[in-house]
């Protein structure tokens, strides 16, 4: 029987060119050179706000269809610290200059949706290894690209201002994975490890991470690609 551990190491490794896609790819080379439109920007951060709302009703069915008490203890914990990151984009918004009270009536971006509406599958038809498997891959993509956006958002727009009345600069959501994520790992190939026994689960498991990360590059190229489009007036 193959080994959890081994099993998440060998994926990770075939999986980390989609980490570089995404760390060198088009919007973050843009936001780093200063270059990227301001209101590309705030599309790009308006559409976060669909993504988290999606990625917070997905945890919260996660832990609805637990079949066990570490399930539903694992994915109430990821909700909980996804409800800390959807705060900490306000944040973000707010010193992009975006309005809050537009943004639950403001239309989303399909091609920016792709992920979550794939966790979304999930929910409704993956087990609770392949989900975990998900996110586990899925992090160190969006991370990549979030720390470099971090970076170019305050050497270039402006921001990294302290939020008053708390400890926290206006980029937190992006700078803070390592804290975000502290002993997911361990508690993700537990689930992996309950499912790689049943038949085809490899295969399953494979196949749920790779999408993960596909679908999350492909959401960093519609920043860019969207966010231009809509900056230019041609949306």
């Amino acid at each position: 029987m193959t080994d959890a551990r081994s099993f998440v190491d060998e994926l990770e490794a075939e999986l980390e060119p989609y980490v570089a896609q995404v760390e060198q790819g088009d919007f973050v080379t843009a936001v780093l050179d200063g270059s990227f439109p301001r209101d590309g920007i705030r599309f790009v951060h308006t559409n976060h706000y669909h993504l988290l709302i999606n990625d917070l009703a997905n945890l919260n069915l996660y832990v609805a269809r637990a079949r066990s008490e570490e399930e539903m203890l694992f994915f109430h914990a990821m909700a909980a610290e996804e409800k800390n990151h959807f705060i900490a984009l306000y944040y973000l918004t707010d010193a992009l200059g975006i309005d809050r009270n537009a943004l639950p009536s403001s239309e989303p971006n399909a091609a920016c949706l792709v992920r979550t509406n794939y966790f979304s599958r999930l929910a409704q038809y993956g087990t609770a290894g392949e989900i975990a498997l998900g996110i586990l891959m899925n992090f160190p993509v969006w991370a990549a690209g979030a720390k470099q956006e971090a970076r170019g958002l305050r050497e270039n727009y402006g921001l990294g201002a302290q939020v008053e009345g708390t400890d926290a600069l206006d980029t937190v959501i992006l700078d803070r994975f390592a804290e975000a994520t502290a002993g997911f790992k361990e508690s993700a190939l537990e689930l992996v490890a309950r499912d790689l026994p049943s038949p085809g689960s490899e295969e399953r498991l494979r196949m749920a991470g790779r999408w993960a990360v596909e679908y999350e590059a492909m959401v960093w190229q519609s920043y860019h690609d969207e966010g231009l489009r809509t900056a230019e007036g041609r949306a």
